[in-house]
């Protein structure tokens, strides 16, 4: 009995780190940007280096050392395994008035950001994740 209580109690406190990982502020950073058109063909790539700050409420867009965007968050859900490693976070988040999808999705050690501006003919950003991790 006691085996099966602690088995739960361990259960429990993984499921609840994957969960919280939404809640958490994280830091995201790329060099490079992949560029598709929205049938997904590739179109270019751009060398920058870009970072995205992550809190509960807005994400902040730096890009070759500029701040350039603060997208509101509007919803998030995050399933990760291992956090910032395996899993998986999709964020709707809005720019002035841009919908915007960012999906993080983590697996096999690899990390991978894609971003989808909602109802667009733009392009669609994936980007190879260099460094995600929880900040302060």
């Amino acid at each position: 009995m006691k085996s099966i209580i602690i088995t739960l109690f361990i259960s429990l406190a993984g499921t609840l780190s994957t969960f919280a990982q939404c809640e958490e502020n994280a830091v995201l950073s790329t060099s490079k940007t992949n560029l598709a058109d929205p049938s997904g063909n590739p179109v270019g790539v751009k060398d920058e280096k870009t970072v995205l700050r992550f809190s509960k409420t807005v994400i902040l867009l730096n890009i070759d050392g500029e701040d350039r965007a603060e997208l509101k968050i509007v919803s998030q859900n995050c399933n990760w395994t291992v956090p910032y490693k395996e899993g998986k976070s999709v964020i709707n988040a809005k720019l002035n008035e841009s919908d915007y999808t960012l999906t993080i999705e983590g697996k096999d050690g690899k990390v991978n950001l894609h971003v989808v501006k909602n109802e667009s003919d733009d392009s669609i950003l994936t980007m190879m994740v260099d460094k995600f991790e929880k900040t302060n």
